[in-house]
């Protein structure tokens, strides 16, 4: 698990017009919130695209360091882009405590080549990403992985079927599908009726 560094300074201004005069100058206005109360921070928005990029797609704390204040252990808990410009408009961290377990989120990493897909002809259906998990910060994993070779037609790897690492709760229900392999039918199916769906709501639309 990584634990990356990103060094802020706080924020004593508030309003529209200051937050705007913020993000003109490459700023980004962002919040650190948990056990310690809340405090408003400002970062550099080229701090913050080194920091994403040193993440990467994997689960990472953040040592948040004010300068010339504290640091406190973090979750990137949220990132607000532009939809348009898909700039950064506020990030929020959640400070986490080593000695208390903290509920996040971790990316799913799939590996090998489902017997379905490479003998039968299959499709494989990823229905997940990601996974919720529960544990102390030090047994936070960078990633879950998931070996989908033994998948074959008609088979699914279930919540419940991950391997984890010890100290690590998964949260969800068990049940839940996380990748299957389907016949090509059973995938022009499920195309056919997701297509169909925005259809009918648009008939029922017209008709109110």
């Amino acid at each position: 698990m990584k634990y990356l560094k990103l060094l802020v300074t706080k924020r004593d201004e508030f309003g529209r017009g200051s937050i705007g005069r913020l993000r003109a100058s490459g700023k980004v206005p962002a919040v650190v919130y948990g056990h310690s109360g809340t405090t408003a921070l400002t970062v550099d928005e080229k701090d913050l695209k080194i920091l994403l990029k040193e993440k990467g797609h994997s689960a990472s704390l953040v040592n948040v360091e004010i300068k010339g204040d504290r640091v406190y252990l973090s979750d990137i808990a949220d990132i607000q882009r532009d939809p348009v410009t898909d700039k950064f408009l506020h990030i929020d961290f959640h400070e986490v405590l080593q000695s208390e377990k903290m509920t996040t989120v971790v990316p799913i990493e799939f590996f090998g080549e489902s017997i379905g897909v490479k003998q039968n002809g299959g499709v494989l259906d990823i229905a997940r990403h990601e996974v919720t998990v529960k544990c102390l910060p030090a047994d936070l994993p960078s990633s879950i992985r998931v070996d989908v070779s033994g998948l074959d037609i008609g088979t699914i790897v279930h919540l419940g079927d991950l391997v984890i690492p010890s100290g690590v709760e998964l949260v969800g229900d068990s049940a839940s599908p996380v990748a299957s392999c389907n016949s090509i039918a059973t995938e022009e199916a499920k195309k056919t009726v997701t297509a169909e769906i925005p259809a009918t709501e648009e008939v029922a639309q017209k008709a109110e």
